[in-house]
């Protein structure tokens, strides 16, 4: 079988290799590493805003240990887009191992901010769409698609083995500004594809997507009925819904003010990039939107997901600090709910109702088209590039599994499908695809301020306070002698009264202790957490977490 030339012109039957780190088998985080020998490139570095109130966890990074492998080269980064769950853990990559970074002009600079939020900066290097760079043995090229964020590429990577294409984030969208490419994956298939990596999102849904025009005609009829403001949320990078929100906003006469810090400082970006275009004397503050009759008002809100401290969530609840909702506004979420938050988002929609407001969302209204493929368009975009294999990218396994079944249908042999999920290294060359072995790809989860991970074991500890309580016995004793100085005190949270029986059989415990010899501060504390924890179990069925304080004096 002859192998394919990359683009120095080298043939090898060699196998490539395909790494996914984040992506494969959940919404998110995406990051996959593409190795060819020692050399490396990496496409997307995604983070993830936890499903739910994940003890503290404010978001969730890739493990990109794997880029530390002795060995590997890492020639550059490759973003294809600027939605947080393919540039947000940059600044982690980056720090695995330092490389150039290529991406289109928006993408860079939402990737920028979001470097600068880490303390990180990075080495920044502009591709467009009809461009190409090398780096290492791979030359890269930037082809158009359509998303739900402006400036998206798939990318068509040819390497010593063949021609991969990325996909990316993409639908086949003929509006205005966001068309894809077609004409350009179809060049791609007749020059020869190796592998299509492929998003698989909207595998599950029937026919064509939509096209972002879609959505005009519904916003288009509520502004027209709503009296009071209208209330949007969207995802803070959804451009084209920004603009087509905007437009249909000051057509009926309403200004526009934008809410939440990541939606404001990605406004700007855009903005100051072009993407967006709306006039400034039809853009307000919240304080100069105070002064407006509320139905002459339109904000656009980030928050869609129900996110705690986010500013839609917070005027669900009226703990916004320069907004308020009431009866007569209509609130709109213009986003599709990511798997795992949905308790989040109807809670925050019985907010709003309880606070009078109406509320229109996918489900109830045409609001929101998704920016991903649609079952057809995913056999179209086989038919179009015809890859020797096909990969499915972006998406729970159940997504990856139907895609994988759909591309059998669309003539790929089922031989030459890589099914794999993150950390299942695929090897892949004109001889087939096949799993060659296992990579980390756990998760780094971060705090609130976005920069000091934490493990497992500190998720363990949060869950268990959560859910079992905590009693912390406090014992002042003499320094010399070890006896007590004053009674025995407790504070407790979320397990009993401290005024309870529960707590007068724990003082009595603690004074029986301390009827018997010890010798240091360490083996008290040991001897209360063990007797306490002994004494819950079996007088209130209950185990909460016990923790010792003694102060010697």
């Amino acid at each position: 079988m002859t192998a394919a030339a990359g683009p120095s012109g080298v043939e090898s039957d060699r196998r490539l290799r395909i790494v996914p780190l984040g992506g494969l088998g959940e919404f998110g985080l995406n990051a996959l590493v593409v190795e060819w020998g020692e050399d490396a490139i990496l496409v997307d570095a995604g983070a993830m805003v936890p499903a739910s109130e994940l003890a503290g966890v404010d978001s969730i990074a890739p493990d990109f240990s794997y880029l530390r492998r002795p060995g590997l080269k890492l020639h550059g980064v490759f973003l294809t887009h600027g939605h947080d769950d393919h540039v947000a853990a940059l600044a982690f990559a980056l720090r695995a191992q330092a490389a150039p970074v290529w991406g289109t002009r928006l993408t860079l600079g939402l990737a920028r901010h979001r470097l600068r939020e880490r303390g990180a900066s990075a080495d920044l290097r502009p591709l467009s769409a009809g461009e190409s760079v090398e780096a290492g043995p791979f030359r890269v090229h930037g082809i158009r698609v359509a998303h739900s964020v402006s400036d998206s590429l798939a990318l068509a990577i040819q390497t010593p083995a063949g021609t991969l294409l990325h996909s990316g984030d993409f639908k086949l969208d003929a509006a205005e500004g966001l068309a894809t490419d077609v004409e350009a994956l179809a060049e791609w298939g007749e020059r020869g594809v190796l592998a299509l990596l492929s998003d698989s999102t909207n595998v599950e849904r029937r026919g064509r997507g939509g096209s972002e025009d879609d959505v005009i005609p519904a916003f288009e009829e509520i502004f027209a009925r709503a009296a009071g403001r209208v209330v949007v949320g969207c995802f803070a990078s959804s451009f084209p819904r920004i603009q087509r929100v905007a437009d249909a906003a000051r057509r009926a006469g309403r200004r526009v003010c934008f809410l939440g810090r990541r939606m404001i400082e990605n406004v700007g970006v855009a903005s100051e990039l072009g993407e967006l275009r709306i006039a400034p004397e039809w853009r307000i503050s919240p304080a100069e939107a105070a002064g407006y009759p509320p139905g002459r008002v339109t904000f656009l809100a980030s928050g869609s997901q129900g996110e705690r401290g986010s500013a839609l969530a917070a005027l669900s609840e009226g703990e916004h600090r320069g907004v308020a909702t009431s009866a007569g506004d209509t609130v709109v979420l213009s986003a599709r709910v990511i798997p795992g938050c949905e308790r989040m988002v109807s809670r925050m929609i019985s907010a709003f109702y309880r606070r009078g407001c109406e509320v229109a969302h996918p489900g109830t209204a045409p609001v929101h088209v998704s920016g991903h493929a649609h079952r057809d368009d995913l056999a179209e975009l086989i038919r179009l590039t015809r890859p020797r294999h096909l990969v499915p990218l972006h998406g729970e396994f159940r997504m990856l599994a139907q895609h994988a079944r759909l591309a059998v249908e669309a003539g790929v042999p089922a031989e030459r499908v890589g099914l794999a999920e993150n950390g299942q290294v695929l090897g892949v060359g004109t001889g087939g695809i096949a799993r060659v072995g296992s990579a980390p790809a756990g998760r780094v989860l971060l705090d609130p301020s976005g920069t000091a991970p934490f493990g497992p074991r500190t998720v363990r500890e949060r869950r268990a306070l959560a859910g079992r309580g905590l009693v912390v016995p406090v014992v002042v004793v003499d320094r010399e002698t070890r006896a007590l100085r004053v009674p025995p005190r407790f504070v407790t949270r979320g397990v009993v009264d401290e005024a309870g029986a529960l707590l007068c059989e724990a003082r009595e415990i603690v004074v029986g202790m301390l009827r018997e010899p010890i010798t240091t501060g360490v083996a008290l504390e040991e001897r209360l957490r063990a007797g306490l924890r002994l004494m819950f179990r079996r007088q209130a069925h209950r185990r909460p977490a016990i923790e010792p304080v003694v102060v010697e004096i």
